[in-house]
């Protein structure tokens, strides 16, 4: 991983693409804040096809100035994000997830490179961090926590008043969240939204030069869902994209799917078209404990896969390798949705 400390904005090439390649590897970036005695933390293009947030972060430092406070910035997945067409592969071809990679054991080159950005975390001692991400499909812009508190909350309020409290654990970089160093996943939007650079900008501006960004500001209103669920697809399943059923698939998803995002998919709500085998060939849902709590949340009528019951579904992918490598959504329980008010 290279290290940049206190780059001038001359140093820093005109695009987020010529910066990329001027670096052609991991970074760390060190820059010194108007008062010295507190640290934040920025990670960035962890999956190099979110480039939301590596955008907000150029055009900042291309401004040359300070931030409040001392910032330490992680830009992990440079290489993936390099091959062409940029922005386009979440990983390198072959290599693990990068937000899977910070639990140990720390085995191959993303882990190594997990266990560096902790190590450095741990010497520099930063008083809170975000994760800046994108949806891979149309998407609101929300923020995941791994447990709920008012510290957790404000963070997330810089970029949305939508919040997700997971208790599933993938080995991501949330999951290392503590009290008293919070760590927040915010997700700007899809990566085909206009609004997610606005937000990502916006947001980033705010971290950087308000002076508390660890209280939340009276009479803001958050929608809170908690204990969410991911559909996965097992190995071998085959996936199509369609207004109607792909002959031969396992199982076909109706290519506006991704329009539900954060909306209310009510009872009945169609997920995709089945082929002939049974279900629990290749579908599971998972909840924290490892249970497959699949009839709980869906169901098949025909050849048809619904809602069970009111979910909120989010993180829908319009992009087979994703389905098929990680999931095809998450959803949370309408029941589990409540509002905050401060």
């Amino acid at each position: 991983m290279k290290t940049l400390v206190n780059p001038t904005a001359e140093q820093i090439k005109n695009t987020p693409e010529a910066f990329l390649q001027s670096i052609n590897d991991s970074i760390f970036i060190y820059v010194d804040g108007q008062n010295r005695s507190v640290t934040r933390g920025l990670v960035t293009l962890l999956h190099g096809n979110e480039p939301s947030g590596i955008r907000a972060l150029h055009r900042w430092l291309k401004l040359g100035v300070q931030p409040l406070y001392n910032l330490i910035c992680f830009i992990p997945s440079v290489p993936a994000a390099l091959l062409e067409p940029m922005f386009k592969n979440r990983v390198y071809p072959g290599q693990r997830d990068m937000n899977r990679c910070f639990l140990p054991p720390f085995y191959d080159a993303p882990g190594q490179l997990a266990e560096d950005i902790l190590e450095k975390i741990s010497e520099y001692q930063p008083e809170c961090i975000l994760d800046i991400h994108n949806t891979s499909g149309h998407s609101p812009d929300f923020g995941v926590v791994t447990f709920e508190n008012a510290t957790h909350e404000a963070l997330v309020s810089l970029f949305s008043q939508r919040l997700v409290v997971t208790d599933l654990r993938l080995g991501s970089l949330m999951e290392t969240s503590t009290r008293r160093c919070p760590v927040v996943t915010i997700e700007c939007g899809g990566v085909k939204d206009l609004s997610s650079g606005e937000i990502a900008w916006q947001g980033l501006l705010r971290y950087l030069n308000d002076e508390d960004v660890m209280s939340l500001k009276h009479g803001h209103i958050m929608d809170i869902y908690r204990h969410p669920v991911r559909l996965e697809l097992k190995e071998n399943t085959t996936l199509a994209y369609s207004r109607s059923y792909v002959l031969g698939t396992d199982l076909t998803v109706p290519d506006s799917l991704e329009h539900l995002n954060f909306d209310l998919a009510d009872t009945g709500t169609l997920i995709g078209w089945l082929g002939g085998r049974s279900v629990d060939h290749y579908l599971v849902v998972n909840d924290a404990s490892g249970q497959n709590v699949f009839e709980r949340y869906f169901t098949v009528k025909g050849n048809q896969l619904l809602t069970a019951q009111p979910l909120k579904l989010f993180m829908i992918t319009n992009r087979p390798d994703i389905a098929l490598s990680d999931c095809l959504l998450y959803a949370a329980e309408e029941r589990e949705h409540t509002v905050l008010e401060t």
